[in-house]
Order: structure tokens, then sequence, then C-alpha cells
């Protein structure tokens, strides 16, 4: 895929290779392009399976994936929920920050590029 680096502060082949290697496809993918329109932010696990369109048990399931990466953080307010939001000391957070900076069409066409690799030939 050609794509110019727009003043970015990690290659372009960096992040692609970074999304493959951490198995970001589909729905996961989605979480990530999620995270990179609100990087700062924490949601609760209702929040994020709206947005997503999708159930609490697979977004369960994805959660619990990436902060046993330690992409994630997992914390609990005082009456008990759990709110989640982007770990800033894990490298995950750079490459948010640089996926953010892509228009909509780039970040679709890196999931395209995911998807066709993901497939078994």
């Amino acid at each position: 895929m050609i794509m110019s680096n727009n003043g970015s502060d990690i290659a372009f082949e960096d992040i692609f290779s970074f999304l493959k290697e951490n198995g970001f496809t589909g729905t996961k993918l989605r979480l990530l392009f999620f995270w990179c329109r609100h990087p700062q932010a924490k949601f609760d696990l209702d929040c994020i399976a709206r947005f997503m369109d999708t159930t609490h048990h697979h977004l369960n399931e994805m959660l619990r994936d990436l902060i046993e990466k330690g992409m994630i953080k997992e914390q609990y307010c005082s009456s008990g929920m759990a709110h989640y939001s982007i770990n800033p000391e894990h490298a995950v957070s750079d490459y948010i920050s640089e996926l953010a900076k892509l228009d909509w069409g780039v970040l679709r066409s890196i999931q395209g590029e995911l998807e066709k690799e993901a497939i078994p030939a």
C-alpha cells in the first residue's frame, strides 16, 4: 500500500506491522479506530457496545485480550462500574495518536489491507 507519512512520528509500515502483529482486524480494529476518535476518554461497556453495535459478550472478549496485553486499562469507579481507556504507558497510545491523524479513507484502506492479509490463502 502506498501512503504518505504526512509528518507522522511513526512510519506507516510500523503502524501497519503493529496492527497486523496484534491481530487488529474486523471488530477489534473498529474498536481501535473508535479510540482514535477519543484517545483520552474512558468508556463503560454499554457505551462501547452501543457504538460498536456488538454484544457485551463479544466486546468483553476483545477487551480482556487488550487488557492482558496492557493496551487497555480497566478501572472501577466507586459504584463498581468498569471504565476502559487506552493505556498511555503502552505503545498502543503512540499508534493511536498516529492513526487519529489519518482521514477515514486511509483508515478504510488500512482495514481492507489487514482483512485481505488475514484471509488464509
